[in-house]
């Protein structure tokens, strides 16, 4: 009995104990975990977008520079895309070995796969030249090339010149203050013409026999520019021997008027103003705007 007694006792003492260590009013609560930070989110960095407008201006050449290019051989070494109409190619002429595509017809309308169309088998690091008439073409239509991957093409900042033997030339021109309508480019024939400037008319000889403004020289663009310039211009130097004189030229509709004034240009002419207009001349001399 006294056994039982006393292992009762123990039991009691137990409990007691376990109690005033768990019991909720004595025990200091636990301690509560750190808190997580909160995770931070690594951001991938955008990849950086191409430098478009950098890249055209780099590849956007004048004439020394572009032409620069042209070492060796065409169509082995380099390549030289004309992207201007067959209308103007038959006016203008082309260097021989150049690729045509009309950019009007093509590249305008949206169809950029006639470029690996027609420069099948190039190797895509091939120095591509392209090249239209005044400039515009050329550098609007720069983007689709290097889209395609032609990395080292370059368009050509100018307007052409070229002849059936194989001159090429280039200039710059402004079309806003050199290429004028009549009030503008009557209002420049002050004075005497041959001394205080010169008229040159870039139409046909036929065409000039018949009605042609007094004292106007005939360097026809059809007859004697895209013929021979070199020649052309020999004859010029000797009529117009003052590069820096004031020279005034037209032709029926003005289109002619631009090619003469692209190879007077090219050649040194620094005064060269076109009539950008349709003129009509009777036998007379007396002229007259449409």
């Amino acid at each position: 009995m006294l056994k039982q007694s006393k292992a009762l006792t123990l039991i009691i003492s137990l409990l007691l104990t376990l109690s005033l260590v768990t019991g909720c009013g004595s025990a200091a609560p636990a301690a509560a975990p750190p808190a997580k930070e909160p995770a931070q989110q690594t951001q991938t960095p955008e990849p950086e977008k191409p430098a478009a407008t950098a890249t055209l201006e780099s590849n956007t050449l004048a004439w020394d520079a572009w032409s620069a290019k042209m070492t060796g051989t065409i169509n082995k070494d380099y390549y030289i895309v004309d992207l201007r109409t067959p209308d103007e190619i038959k006016l203008e002429k082309a260097l021989e070995g150049s690729i045509n595509i009309d950019a009007n017809a093509t590249l305008g309308t949206g169809n950029t796969d006639v470029i690996d169309e027609k420069l099948q088998g190039i190797s895509k690091d091939a120095v591509v030249l392209i090249h239209c008439k005044s400039g515009g073409r050329a550098k609007k239509n720069l983007q689709a090339f290097l889209d395609k991957g032609y990395v080292n093409t370059f368009a050509l900042d100018g307007w052409t010149a070229f002849d059936t033997k194989g001159y090429f030339g280039a200039t710059k021109i402004t079309g806003s203050s050199e290429q004028l309508k009549p009030d503008a480019w009557v209002a420049k024939m002050q004075g005497t013409i041959g001394k205080d400037y010169y008229v040159v008319d870039a139409r046909d000889k036929a065409e000039y026999d018949k009605g042609h403004i007094e004292g106007a020289l005939n360097f026809g663009v059809r007859d004697q520019f895209t013929v021979d310039h070199p020649a052309t211009i020999a004859k010029i130097n000797t009529a117009i021997p003052n590069k820096d004189a004031l020279v005034l030229v037209h032709c029926a509709v003005g289109a002619r008027a631009k090619v003469a004034q692209a190879h007077l240009k090219s050649e040194g002419y620094t005064n060269v103003l076109v009539l950008d207009n349709k003129i009509t001349i009777d036998a007379a001399g007396k002229y007259a705007f449409e």
